[in-house]
């Protein structure tokens, strides 16, 4: 099969941002289904461009639709690569998968993707590639069999896949607390699962169900289970706390986790930083600064303030000598106890200095998609992480 040529999550993303008017561009990807026929690259670029407008529902519709008569899509960048990389992903929402076409700049990749169902038993007609890249989320249900599946794909190609998943990798909401190694200077929120029934029963009985007893008591953070992006995310600091959150959410089941108050004795504010591994190595994304303990890039009003800039940026730059040195101990063993090559994570330090990882994640967003004007700083950090992401695929390409 054919790979078919689509514009692609990052380019549409980046006109999204800029404030361009996708609407014209999807009435001509519509006519183009309409006039030639099923166009599944055509489907797959309306599916990014009705996501990125919120109707999530509709495009993973249009996805499924171009799967069924292509699974194989080369992102269009103008020119033709001289190296191929094959990257194997689910048919989730954009945000789901390894966000590969922000990752990999270097223009002398050409991206081809595949799509593949859970455990799919079909024979494959791979392309011609150099290497090959897992890009499905390590936390999805499935993953570990999904991987088998690529790795019978690629069987006898000599061609190596990055960031294949076996049942080591354990970085779901509640197992990444167990994931990770227990250690002095590193902190893990206890995070459980339950279901309505029993947090109403405890939130009545003043917190006695074994399920919550990791937790200590109160203050907890509550979400319903699938959540993203900080919906239903609160933080509750009694049983009557409780009951009203539930009556508010009509959710089956919730993830608990502790409260840990990683607010700076210094100001008060709370500081939340992303960091991403590449073989091995943490190199900084970002330090999102707000006064609300649920922060992350997009509500810190970062463009705001000059002040937080200005700080973020000092952050960026003295990184290695700063943050990852005082933290050296608990990074490498993060990224060995992981041992994804490629894979990110959200944290702060708390009051005394410990460093508290809230999330682990193969499929973190990470971009340079700010504007040049406020965020003059952050380009040269971006393509310091680029540039070692395509470092690690020139690597392990074929030699042949």
């Amino acid at each position: 099969m054919e790979p078919q040529n689509r514009v692609g999550v990052a380019r549409l993303t980046n006109l999204a941002l800029q404030g361009v008017d996708l609407n014209p561009l999807r009435c001509q990807l519509l006519r183009q289904c309409i006039e030639g026929g099923e166009n599944a690259a055509a489907l797959m670029d309306l599916s990014v461009i009705d996501q990125l407008y919120g109707d999530v529902e509709r495009g993973l519709a249009l996805q499924d639709r171009a799967i069924e008569s292509c699974t194989l899509f080369r992102t269009d960048r103008g020119q033709q690569g001289i190296r191929k990389l094959l990257v194997f992903a689910l048919p989730v929402d954009i945000g789901s998968n390894t966000p590969i076409e922000f990752l990999v700049t270097d223009e002398s990749f050409e991206i081809v993707t595949c799509y593949l169902g859970h455990g799919s038993q079909a024979k494959l007609e791979l392309p011609e590639h150099d290497v090959a890249f897992c890009a499905a989320p390590a936390d999805a249900p499935g993953a570990v069999e999904f991987s088998q599946t690529i790795k019978r794909a690629v069987a006898g190609s000599g061609t190596r896949v990055l960031n294949l998943h076996d049942s080591s990798v354990r970085i779901g909401r509640t197992t990444l607390q167990h994931q990770l190694p227990r250690m002095d200077g590193l902190r893990l929120p206890a995070t459980v699962l339950c279901d309505r029934e029993t947090l109403e029963r405890s939130a009545r009985a003043r917190w006695t169900d074994a399920p919550l007893d990791a937790l200590g008591s109160y203050p907890v953070v509550i979400r319903p289970v699938g959540s993203h992006a900080g919906q239903g995310l609160e933080k509750l600091d009694s049983a009557d706390a409780l009951l009203s959150y539930l009556a508010r959410h009509d959710d089956a089941q919730f993830h608990l986790g502790e409260f840990i108050d990683y607010s700076s004795p210094r100001d008060g504010r709370f500081r939340k930083c992303r960091i991403v591994f590449i073989d091995g190595r943490p190199y900084p994304c970002h330090l999102a600064i707000a006064e609300r303990w649920d922060v992350w890039y997009t509500n810190a009003c970062m463009d705001q303030s000059a002040e937080k800039r200005r700080e973020e940026s000092a952050f960026l730059d003295a990184f290695d000598d700063d943050f990852a040195a005082r933290h050296a101990d608990s990074l490498n063993a993060i990224a060995g106890s992981i041992g994804m090559d490629y894979f990110g994570m959200d944290c702060a330090e708390d009051r005394h200095g410990n460093l508290v990882v809230f999330e682990a994640d193969n499929s973190l967003i990470v971009h340079d998609l700010e504007c040049k004007t406020t965020f003059p700083y952050k380009g040269k950090h971006m393509r310091r992480i680029f540039d070692a992401f395509a470092d690690m695929l020139k690597a392990a390409c074929n030699p042949a």
